[in-house]
């Protein structure tokens, strides 16, 4: 096996793009982070493959801080040997890894290997599905709620919402400034609410745009709003609309230890794909 890094995010995006993109709606975290990379032509992050005896990519990998880790084999090679290896190699470029964020038993198997090293502990930070959507159910949907597209009229309100998502579903304190920024990637994206009686009542937006579909994240509804099925009526009418504009998939990352939103998003007929979870490394 040979270690390779790459200096140049362009290069390691062609080489791993085509076998990235053959399982698009599980790599949408690493592909977004390459297409974003490309666009800014030079970044300081950490990029690798592991290649076999014939040449062929075997692992793919990915790190930018303050984000973890996230590991990828289009072989499906997760083996102790090649992990192992892995965590020798990343070691030796930065023995302070923040964790790892992939498929549950990949994770944990790097991070037993990683922190037999650096002698550190791992903890579970987040435990998330990936849901996958290819055909919708038939839909019960509400008939006194509006469903559109927002508008900078929006702004002060979906910031508020932006922070509050945050710190609930993240843990993350967001300033006004950073969650000014978010509601201008999502506005640029696609960012979608649904109104009753001129109320934003529910929010979501399309985070990761790929080649044959989009990724939904960043639902929200105000505490005092919730129970009454409006996520379920804004992720129905968003994943609808874009299947019907020609996308082939919408994908969801959803808290894993959320079964009221996970059930919400299977009666819509988004399928459980994959488990992951993303690791902290502590001291």
């Amino acid at each position: 096996m040979q270690f390779n890094k790459y200096e140049d995010i362009n290069i390691f995006w062609n080489d791993t793009k085509e076998l990235l993109e053959k399982e698009e709606w599980y790599n949408c975290l690493m592909i977004g982070n390459c297409m974003e990379g490309t666009q800014k032509g030079k970044v300081d992050w950490f990029l690798a493959t592991i290649t076999n005896n014939n040449g062929n990519i075997e692992l793919i990998m990915l790190y930018r801080k303050p984000w973890k880790l996230i590991l990828y084999s289009p072989s499906n090679n997760y083996s102790d040997e090649i992990l192992e290896f892995a965590a020798n190699e990343i070691y030796k470029y930065d023995k302070e890894l923040l964790g790892v964020n992939s498929e549950k038993r990949v994770a944990n198997k790097f991070a037993k290997y990683y922190c037999n090293l650096s002698n550190m502990k791992y903890i579970v930070h987040t435990g998330l599905r990936i849901l996958l959507l290819e055909n919708i159910e038939k839909g019960k949907l509400l008939n006194d709620v509006i469903y559109r597209k927002a508008t900078l009229d929006d702004k002060q309100i979906l910031v508020k919402y932006i922070q509050d998502f945050m710190k609930e579903a993240l843990n993350e304190e967001c300033d006004y400034k950073k969650a000014e920024e978010k509601f201008n990637e999502y506005f640029e994206k696609g960012y979608y609410v649904l109104e009753k009686d001129n109320k934003i009542i529910c929010q979501a937006n399309t985070s990761r745009v790929m080649k044959y579909g989009k990724c939904v994240s960043g639902v929200y509804t105000p505490k005092e709003e919730r129970g009454k099925s409006y996520a379920y009526n804004l992720i129905y009418r968003i994943s609808k609309e874009l299947l019907n504009k020609g996308d082939k998939y919408c994908v969801l990352y959803t808290d894993d230890a959320n079964p009221i939103s996970n059930h919400v998003y299977e009666k819509i007929g988004y399928k459980r794909k994959s488990n992951w979870e993303e690791l902290d490394f502590i001291k």
